[in-house]
């Protein structure tokens, strides 16, 4: 599965959280996901929530969930922890795999003076879009 949330501003000043939730099969991998999930292969979109609709946005801030299909939210939460705690202690962005999860991050210098506020609205956003328990 590949969670998307992103925090966009139109070019009118809008400004929102996008988030997306991508399924990919029954691809087995342990660590790093299978070759180009999720940049060339995003996977078939099966949920999303559109605050600021395209086209024309500018991504703020990012969060990228990467893991099986199969992964529960038990398993993501605590890979998901130790990655935000690990990766705090290095410059923007951040990347890193954690279980069977791969974890990406960014937002602008803006955006990253609140940093761990915007995480967890991105967090409770990849979170909500995200179907099956």
């Amino acid at each position: 599965m590949f969670l998307s949330a992103q925090r966009v501003r139109s070019d009118g000043g809008v400004e929102g959280i996008n988030a997306f939730h991508y399924l990919h099969g029954p691809f087995t991998w342990h660590g790093m996901p299978p070759a180009g999930v999720p940049d060339q292969n995003p996977g078939t979109l099966v949920a999303h929530t559109i605050a600021v609709a395209p086209p024309g946005n500018h991504v703020r801030s990012f969060l990228d969930v990467i893991a099986p299909d199969d992964a529960s939210w038990s398993e993501i939460r605590p890979a998901f922890i130790t990655f935000v705690s690990a990766a705090q202690r290095t410059p923007l962005p951040w990347a890193g795999v954690f279980g069977r999860c791969l974890f990406r991050i960014n937002m602008d210098r803006a955006t990253a003076s609140r940093w761990s506020h915007e995480i967890a609205d991105l967090y409770r956003a990849v979170q909500a879009v995200r179907i099956g328990g």
